[in-house]
């Protein structure tokens, strides 16, 4: 028999039918759940490693002194991020010093594990070695720390805030403020940028604060440098001053304003340091403005002392503020206690 033209293969008809590959369709997607697989335990490898590392600085502390402690701890945030929440968290340094909430939210990009962002949703209490516990309120309290540099990186911010002082506790200096800022960047040659300020403030009417401004707003701001960083280092706050002050650390003043009921300071230079007994010791430039507002705050309820009684012998643009022997002091005039760091 004939072979048939279409069926044999030695023709050039068309190729019998075959099984279409799908294994171009598979490669794909087997290559994604590869990743995820991967990324999965990445994600779990980060967050134990968080925790190791949280575990071991929080042992650190401890055994130093400190009080760290926390009720409850929650882990989460998968796929891209490190969540940690925390139930009730209380520090406290062993000079006094302590913070605790009972609820902080932190949390960090699993690709950037070294900057995290934290959020108290309800607020926080701090203690004050002397003068007793505060609670804050807060429409938000939130900030940020970045440790990649020599000093953490730090950014703090509240809205809405409202300061009340514990049963027996001493008067705060504020008792609301519509915001609050504070932050710290780290420069060159071991030295640190520091900014704070407060806006929309209200005094306490209980302390000095409350007898200059009444009820009158208060705003706050100071911006420097503070130098040789690298003695910043102790088991706590007092530790760590002591040890920066006596390493010749100061804090180069760049600009310094509060106005508080119509009394207004500024000051546009200078430099202070701690001394040992943890008040603020130095010298601050005053703008020739501030001369009336200071004499305002040396007599807040009684008569002005005219302008001569100083006896300074300063050009009225010459003025300088002293910290000096735990007072603060226009020329021959005490004005004020000088400020306690601890």
């Amino acid at each position: 028999m004939a072979p048939t033209p279409w069926t044999d293969e030695t023709h050039s008809g068309p190729a019998p039918d075959r099984k279409p590959r799908r294994l171009g369709l598979w490669l794909p997607w087997a290559a994604v759940l590869i990743l995820a697989a991967v990324w999965s335990l990445a994600w779990v490898w980060l967050m134990r490693e968080t925790e190791r590392r949280l575990d071991a600085a929080a042992a650190h502390m401890r055994h130093a002194g400190w009080v760290v402690a926390w009720d409850g701890r929650h882990a989460g945030g998968y796929p891209f991020r490190l969540d940690l929440d925390f139930t009730n968290l209380r520090v406290a340094d062993p000079s006094g010093w302590a913070v605790a909430t009972t609820s902080l939210k932190t949390e960090a990009y699993a690709f950037a594990p070294i900057h995290w962002v934290f959020f108290a949703p309800a607020g926080l209490g701090f203690v004050r070695p002397e003068n007793g516990a505060v609670s804050v309120k807060a429409k938000a309290l939130r900030g940020s720390i970045d440790v990649s540099e020599e000093l953490p990186r730090l950014s703090l911010e509240g809205d809405d805030l409202v300061f009340t002082p514990a049963l027996g506790a001493k008067p705060f200096a504020l008792a609301s403020a519509a915001n609050v800022q504070a932050y710290t960047r780290a420069g060159p040659g071991h030295q640190e940028a520091a900014f704070a300020s407060v806006t929309g403030g209200v005094a306490n009417p209980v302390g000095w604060l409350g007898a200059v401004a009444g009820p009158g707003p208060v705003t706050a701001k100071v911006d420097g440098v503070v130098s040789h960083t690298q003695y910043l280092r102790g088991h706590n706050w007092r530790s760590a001053i002591a040890a920066w002050s006596a390493g010749g650390g100061t804090f180069d003043v760049h600009d310094f304003e509060v106005a508080a009921g119509g009394v207004a300071v500024a000051a546009k230079g200078g430099g202070v340091a701690v001394g040992n007994d943890g008040r603020i010791v130095g010298v601050l430039e005053l703008t020739p403005q501030s001369l009336g507002a200071m004499l305002r705050l040396a007599h807040p309820a009684g008569p002005t002392p005219p302008a001569g009684a100083l006896s300074t012998g300063a050009a009225p643009n010459d003025l300088r503020l002293t910290f000096r022997d735990g007072g603060v002091w226009l020329g021959p005039l005490r004005v004020a206690s000088a400020p306690r760091v601890y």
